[in-house]
């Protein structure tokens, strides 16, 4: 016998995040392929494409990373002139705080 499906409605919690997360990575794959039908010159579609791929990783680094896992990560030159990297991760009770 079939039995009814419950809907479960999830109640995330950064759904904007979430939606700019996905957002900025389909932006620089449907500007590639939709504007290559378009446009004929490579230089310019590879230019806005990289750019958009920038910004992309801008936003899973310094925003999607902080608010949806807090991860950080940067780079720091020590005294003797070494590059030292720095990273630091929220436990679960300050992600669920936050």
């Amino acid at each position: 016998m079939d039995r009814p499906q419950q809907v479960v409605s999830e109640n995330y919690a950064n759904p904007i995040t979430c939606l700019f997360h996905v957002l900025f990575k389909a932006s620089a794959l449907a500007f590639y392929i939709l504007f290559s039908l378009f446009v004929k010159s490579f230089v310019i579609i590879f230019v806005i494409t990289v750019l958009l791929a920038a910004l992309d990783f801008w936003v899973v680094k310094n925003v999607s990373g902080r608010i949806l896992v807090g991860l950080r990560w940067w780079n720091e030159i020590d005294d003797d002139g070494n590059s030292v990297w720095k990273f630091e991760c929220l436990d679960g009770e300050s992600l669920s705080l936050g």
